[in-house]
C-alpha cells in the first residue's frame, strides 16, 4: 500500500494543461452550496438568496429567504446553509442559518415545521416528499415534507458532521465529519450499515458519492477514494488543507482543491494521472459538482460561480 500511495503522488505531480472558466456568473454574495438538476444550477448564497442559473450562465430567478432579526432588532441576511431540488426541477428545499427548513416553489418561500438549534451541514431529498438532513451536532434527521414532521433521527457518531452525499439512486447516504470516518446509511431503513476508515486521520470537510465510489476532502491534506465495500482505497496528497472534492458521474474523473492557491486539480482516477488544473478562484473553495464527464461547476468564498469544461 505504501508503494501505491507513493506512485499516486508522483503521478499527480506530472504536467497537465491549465483551463480557465468557460463562464463566470457574478453573485451578490458568496455561494455556500449548490446542486445541479439537468441544465440548471440551484445555488444558495451567504445573503439568503436562492438562485436559479442555467449551465450557460443565465440567472433565471432569485428568491430571498426572510432575514434574521438580531439582538438590536436589526434585520440581517442569513446564509443558505444547504439546498436540494425535487424531480420536477422547480421545487427547492433550503436549510437556512436560523435552523429552519424552507420550501420554495414558483418564487414563494414557505417555512416547514422543522427547526434545529444545531447547524444544518447538508440537506438532500430522498424523494419529492422525504428529506434527509445532516446536522453539525452529529444527528441525521429524516423529515416528511408532506406530513410536515420528523420521521426519524439517528446518531451519526460521537463527532460533529461536516457533509453528506447521496448515491444516484438515493438508496445509500454517506456522512462524514471530524472523526475522519465515513458512515454509510441505508436510507430506506434509516440505519448505518458500514463505516469506511483508514484513509483520513482528521476532519473530513466534504465528500462525494458516485457510481460505487466515494471521495473525501480532508483537513489532513488527503483526498481519499474509497470503494464502498471498504476493502480498498486510493490516497492523493495535497500541499494544503483540502476543502472540497468531487467525482464525475462515472467516478472516472475527480476534482480536488489540493493547494493553497485555490486551484482545482482534475485527474483520471483509473490511470491516476493529472488531466488539468483549473485556475480562476481567488478564495477558499466551497463546493465542486460535475455536470458530466467534461463539465463541472465550482464556488468559493467570493461573489461568483464558475462553469468549467475540460478539453
Amino acid at each position: 500500500m505504501k508503494f501505491l500511495i507513493a506512485l499516486l503522488m508522483v503521478s499527480l505531480s506530472g504536467i497537465a494543461g491549465v483551463i480557465t472558466p468557460k463562464i463566470s456568473v457574478k453573485t451578490s454574495a458568496p455561494v455556500v452550496d449548490f446542486v445541479i438538476h439537468k441544465d440548471t444550477v440551484w445555488a444558495g448564497t451567504a445573503n439568503g438568496e436562492v438562485l436559479q442559473i442555467t449551465t450557460k450562465g443565465k440567472i433565471l430567478s432569485k428568491v430571498t429567504i426572510k432575514p434574521l432579526v438580531n439582538y438590536w432588532g436589526e434585520k440581517v441576511a442569513q446564509r443558505v446553509m444547504s439546498l436540494d431540488v425535487a424531480s420536477d426541477g422547480k421545487t427547492v428545499i433550503a436549510a437556512a442559518e436560523d435552523g429552519f427548513l424552507y420550501t420554495i416553489y414558483e418564487d414563494k418561500v414557505s417555512k416547514t415545521s422543522f427547526s434545529t438549534k444545531s447547524v444544518v451541514k447538508k440537506v438532500a431529498l430522498l424523494s419529492d416528499t422525504r428529506a434527509m438532513l445532516a446536522l453539525l451536532s452529529n444527528e441525521v434527521v429524516f423529515f416528511d415534507l408532506k406530513a410536515n414532521k420528523i420521521l426519524k433521527t439517528i446518531s451519526g457518531g460521537t463527532s460533529p458532521l461536516s457533509d453528506m452525499a447521496l448515491s444516484s439512486d438515493h438508496k445509500i447516504a454517506a456522512i462524514a465529519g471530524e472523526a475522519g470516518i465515513v458512515s454509510l446509511i441505508d436510507t430506506s431503513r434509516g440505519t448505518i450499515i458500514k463505516q469506511l476508515k483508514g484513509g483520513n486521520v482528521d476532519n473530513i470537510y466534504k465528500i462525494d458519492l458516485q457510481n460505487g465510489s466515494l471521495i473525501t476532502a480532508g483537513q489532513d491534506r488527503r483526498a481519499i477514494i474509497y470503494a464502498l465495500d471498504g476493502k480498498s482505497y486510493l490516497r492523493f496528497d495535497g500541499t494544503f488543507l483540502i476543502y472540497t472534492v468531487a467525482l464525475s458521474p462515472s467516478a472516472g474523473r475527480a476534482a480536488a482543491a489540493l493547494d493553497e492557491q485555490n486551484i482545482i486539480t482534475i485527474f483520471d482516477t483509473a490511470k491516476r494521472q493529472k488531466i488539468a488544473t483549473a485556475k480562476g478562484h481567488n478564495a477558499t473553495l466551497n463546493r465542486i459538482v460535475f455536470i458530466d464527464e467534461k463539465r463541472f461547476v465550482s464556488c468559493a468564498d467570493e461573489n461568483k460561480i464558475h462553469f468549467w469544461e475540460l478539453p
